[in-house]
């Protein structure tokens, strides 16, 4: 036009898919993998009708069939939140005018359960089980203090890097990445300091990822930290071996932490930061599932030597 060459430029952001760009806003990477695995399930599930053209009933349609494919009612909600999102974004860039997911209904959340929590002394009884005598029992034993003692997530123990130790305050702390990219200051219980000098001596780790996997006679790979796979596996043979009679995982142990320290009267605000919950509803959730357990009612409905109780038992 009037000899002069135009030349248009087309954004970044323009070549991305609906599905990228909505990715591309999320932090995490553990978020961004699990979303973009969601959508993908639900688009599966839709076939040749298309996400734009899914209805509320089809939201509600792969709940039910995800129901009965046996996932836990957190999966199923995780997923339809991760689908909500995508449709939210869609319409924030008008390619919809409605969220087919927003009220779709979802399944009921189920209280977490206190029993499922490790007790003290089988905490105790995974610990010994480490041979400490072994490069690959001090590694473990590094992993469960900050498993079951810190009460940090797999992730953020996987993220830890040799240089993310530091002393502040007079306490020696961790600087851990949690969700959401935040990094939180955890101060390190001298049980857990012990296991990570020890385990950093015998695997000479002055950088890099302080959670090596260990090569059979051959000592550390370094690098890159263990995989979740390898941790996960590794925490639950330490169960087997403990003689716990139930599937030991990391979360499990994460669970136990917050769990045990309810039980030893911490205050609950103190718990709620230790376990870098945002929302103090999550950690009143375990002292509720404790308030419940230990309520004497039953026991004293059903014990005859009770002032009041055993009625039940004496008039049969």
């Amino acid at each position: 036009m009037n000899g002069i060459e135009t030349t248009v430029v087309r954004l970044p952001e323009e070549r991305l898919t609906l599905t990228e760009a909505f990715l591309r806003g999320l932090q995490s990477e553990r978020t961004r993998v699990e979303y973009r695995r969601a959508v993908q399930l639900f688009e599966g599930f839709l076939g040749d009708r298309g996400l734009l053209a899914a209805t509320r009933r089809n939201v509600e349609a792969w709940r039910h069939s995800m129901e009965l494919d046996g996932l836990a009612p957190s999966t199923i909600n995780k997923r339809m939140s991760a689908v909500s999102g995508w449709y939210t974004f869609a319409m924030d860039e008008r390619a919809i005018d409605r969220n087919p997911a927003a009220r779709a209904r979802r399944p009921k959340k189920v209280t977490r359960s206190v029993r499922t929590a490790l007790t003290s002394s089988e905490v105790a009884a995974l610990l010994r089980v480490c041979d400490v005598e072994a490069l690959v029992g001090l590694r473990d034993r590094a992993l469960l203090m900050l498993l079951a003692v810190q009460g940090l997530r797999l992730q953020e123990v996987l993220h830890l890097a040799v240089g993310d130790l530091d002393e502040r305050g007079g306490h020696h702390v961790a600087l851990v990445h949690g969700k959401g990219s935040k990094i939180g200051q955890v101060p390190l219980a001298a049980v857990t300091r012990d296991a990570i000098a020890r385990w950093r001596e015998a695997a000479a780790l002055e950088t890099g990822p302080l959670m090596l996997p260990v090569l059979r006679g051959l000592g550390v790979q370094r690098g890159s930290a263990m995989s979740p796979r390898a941790a996960l596996k590794r925490v639950r043979l330490l169960g087997e071996r403990a003689g716990i009679n139930r599937r030991v995982h990391p979360h499990l142990l994460r669970h136990s932490a917050v769990t045990i320290a309810l039980e030893s009267g911490v205050p609950l605000h103190h718990v709620q930061s230790f376990a870098r919950h945002q929302d103090p509803r999550t950690t009143q959730g375990y002292n509720s599932n404790l308030r419940a357990l230990n309520n004497p009612t039953a026991h004293a409905v059903g014990d005859p030597s009770a002032k009041h109780g055993g009625r039940l038992i004496a008039s049969r």
